[in-house]
């Protein structure tokens, strides 16, 4: 099973926290429920609506994994892959926005705080591809 294939690091849930707190749009950072492999936050925003956010450690995150964290996690609204090489393919870029959900490196996560609706799920782009099985 892929997405337990690393173990989440506090260090980085600490570091996502401060990073997505510096955003402007940001008013607060809550993390739900953090486990082994993963947590759940919610991002508080001034104006827009908040986002439940499911964090990764994963090398790369595929499509498969995307239909994994929708079933267990039916209300989240993104998912952020977070490990040194935060990669994740244009597959699972494409099964998750089919869902209404986004799929983002933190980089373009902290961008895409900025956004609702069709311009927060396109925000950033695949940087790994994955053969369609």
């Amino acid at each position: 099973m892929p997405l337990e294939s690393r173990h989440l690091l506090s260090q980085a849930i600490d570091y996502f926290k401060r990073s997505v707190e510096k955003n402007s749009m940001v008013r607060k950072v809550l993390i739900e429920d953090i486990s082994f492999y993963r947590a759940i936050g919610i991002i508080y925003r001034y104006t827009l609506a908040h986002i439940k956010v499911y964090i990764a450690d994963v090398y790369v995150l595929t499509a498969s994994d995307v239909i994994e964290i929708i079933s267990k996690y039916p209300d989240v609204d993104c998912i952020v892959v977070i490990s040194n090489w935060d990669h994740y393919t244009d597959l699972a870029k494409d099964r998750a926005r089919r869902c209404g959900i986004g799929v983002f490196t933190l980089n373009q996560f902290l961008v895409a705080l900025n956004y609702d609706e069709r311009k927060f799920l396109d925000t950033g782009i695949a940087n790994a591809v994955e053969e369609n099985t």
